[in-house]
């Protein structure tokens, strides 16, 4: 008969005490993990959840346990939130086998520090696949992954995770950079592979998690000191940078579709959004960056080649990126040079290599990010806002939108203040897609249509929120009326398709300044992809049940104005030649070239008839 997870769970909790007396050198409480709960509780207090994040191989993805809950990482979030059932945790498995410490410190920004919900533990498991890595490059990427969340979340634990034996070299250093921060540290198991090995890996950590609660006392969360850092150049700079920064010969295609399977590449952006793809050798493209290293992260399967570089104009350097026995895309990525002048400009030049590997089916390059450990020149920065964003545009398709018959009739202030000039005062409500729209600058565009007016934009959002939140006591005028706002825009895609929340929302408003025009703006990115959807239609139906048609009702009930903006972002996507993520900076929220989408359908609304 098929075991319960509270069994399992209940059999997990047993380990510890059959093995605490062999296995108590195997964990090392160090700091502790007290600041987990501490930040749970505080998120809680402000009514969100908080972010645990699992940086690993194999082992973090579940390799050996035989289900998905009985993994380590599973059954360790679940300990979590059992031990703090008020509390709300989110769980992000960023986890990429056969990869180890040097990727990962490339990674840190993107999967680990960016993000606007709490971060309360960060679980790096690394050491196994790092055994086969130089050890000085290894203490440098792990100590540089350590010093960047120590940096930006100085209240998270981190917790070190080894899936490998004690005797591990690559351990012995880890344990090394464990000590010297004052990071917990547990040994997975003998056999970590195995259900066992989870299971006791769980285990190990609960003992960890049950004392840490136990300490918490309400208190709250402290700053984890940054101490000196060991290596004499931790990779503490270490990013992924979009390949759009390089500058690409003809024969490169940017804005690839990438069919590599998402379950291989568990990132905060999925698996790469887009590709940069090449299959002739000859065309060059071409990084400046300043930083001490530079790589490449993409994905490699049976048609792949091989890469050359180049770096200062030195001699072409045949570097290997061919796999034998991959039969579907995975991810890879590839040292290209380092030892180089930190704070020195350097030129990065690569091309495919002319010869096909032995055993492959072509030779074409799949990149996702250039890895630079420093910074990537940015070719708009000399640029003032409004021409870094033309900019943008100019080297994208154009948006092709008219706008409907009859608009602003339920905006005139707002359009006699663009034609008559003042200040314009837009308070943007919503979620993080409401502040994507905002990011487009699109106020840059009204102004330079309407040059008397001066248009003040407000960015008035909260990740994930909607206004069956905003609705509630107190929070229209924190959120809306303090701000006086002449115009009101209402958006997103987290609204939870409850309209008369934003109906009340919109009657709050009304009723502490009646003079505020309000718009609404229909949903756009997140994961809907209007490409795949057979059912797609550029307008809703008025008449019809799904969320879209009852915005539009709404609208007409509340006499406020409503904006398709799905209808020509859709079409949009569904036009051009690139992948869907060519506009994304990750499986939800658009990138710059996103941005200038949606707001270029907002400056086609708002021009002058």
């Amino acid at each position: 008969m098929r075991e319960s997870l509270p069994v399992y769970l209940a059999t997990v909790a047993s380990l510890v005490l059959v093995s605490a007396a062999r296995s108590e050198d195997r964990v090392q409480a160090r700091g502790g993990l007290a600041d987990c709960f501490r930040v749970l509780a505080e998120a809680a207090q402000a009514a969100q959840p908080a972010r645990i994040v699992y940086l690993g191989g194999a082992f973090t993805q579940g390799q050996g346990a035989g289900r998905e809950p009985l993994c380590y990482r599973a059954l360790t979030t679940a300990h979590i939130r059992r031990l703090a059932p008020k509390t709300g945790l989110v769980e992000y498995d960023h986890s990429v086998a056969e990869t180890g410490s040097w990727l990962a410190a490339f990674r840190a920004s993107t999967d680990v520090v960016q993000h606007y919900l709490p971060l309360c533990l960060v679980v790096v498991e690394l050491a196994a696949a790092d055994g086969a890595e130089d050890p000085q490059r290894g203490r440098a990427a792990l100590e540089g992954l350590v010093r960047q969340i120590r940096r930006s979340h100085p209240q998270a634990d981190l917790l070190f995770v080894y899936a490998c034996s004690p005797q591990s070299p690559a351990a012995t250093w880890h344990d090394q950079i464990a000590e010297h921060y004052r990071i917990a540290s547990v040994y997975a198991a003998d056999a970590p592979l195995t259900e066992q090995g989870h299971a006791s890996c769980a285990a190990a950590i609960g003992s960890l998690l049950e004392k840490a609660q136990a300490e918490t006392a309400d208190s709250k969360p402290l700053k984890h000191p940054l101490a000196e850092s060991l290596c004499t150049a931790p990779m503490d700079a270490a990013k992924l940078v979009a390949y759009e920064a390089a500058d690409f010969e003809p024969g490169w295609k940017t804005g690839q579709e990438n069919t590599m399977e998402e379950r291989l590449y568990r990132s905060a952006v999925g698996k790469f959004r887009s590709l940069l793809v090449c299959d002739s050798p000859g065309p060059t493209a071409t990084l400046r960056f300043r930083g001490d290293a530079v790589g490449w992260f993409g994905a490699v399967g049976k048609d792949s080649g091989d890469l050359e570089c180049s770096i200062d104009g030195g001699p072409w350097q045949h570097k290997a990126c061919f796999q034998p026995g991959r039969d579907q895309l995975c991810p890879q990525a590839g040292l290209l040079a380092d030892g180089l002048a930190p704070t020195a400009e350097h030129v990065l030049r690569i091309r495919v290599a002319e010869k096909t590997p032995p055993g492959s089916a072509g030779r074409t390059a799949r990149i996702g990010y250039f890895l630079v450990n420093g910074t990537a020149a940015d070719r708009y920065k000399d640029l003032a806002p409004l021409e870094r964003i033309d900019a943008i545009y100019q080297a994208m398709e154009s948006v092709q939108y008219t706008p409907p018959d009859g608009r602003w009739q339920l905006i005139p202030k707002t359009i006699q203040r663009l034609r008559e000039g003042g200040t314009l005062r837009i308070v943007m409500l919503g979620d993080s897609i409401v502040n994507d729209t905002a990011s487009s600058q699109y106020e840059l565009l009204l102004e330079r249509m309407y040059p008397k007016c001066k248009v003040v934009k407000i960015r008035s959002v909260r990740g994930s929120t909607g206004c069956w939140w905003y609705k509630e006591e107190g929070r229209v005028d924190e959120w809306v009326l303090k701000h006086e706002p002449d115009l009101l825009m209402i958006g997103g895609i987290s609204q939870r398709d409850d309209t008369e929340s934003i109906r009340a929302v919109i009657q709050q408003v009304r009723a502490a300044r009646p003079q505020v025009e309000v718009m609404l703006l229909s949903p756009v990115f997140g994961t809907y992809d209007p490409r795949a959807d057979q059912q797609w239609a550029y307008d809703a139906d008025p008449q019809g049940e799904g969320y879209r048609s009852r915005l539009i009702r709404l609208a007409a009930e509340e006499k406020v104005e409503h904006v398709n903006m799905t209808g020509p972002w859709g079409e949009y996507l569904r036009r051009s030649d690139k992948a869907r993520g060519w506009f994304m900076r990750d499986p939800v929220h658009a990138n710059e070239r996103g941005f200038q989408i949606l707001g270029r359908i907002l400056e086609k609304y708002f021009a002058p008839e």
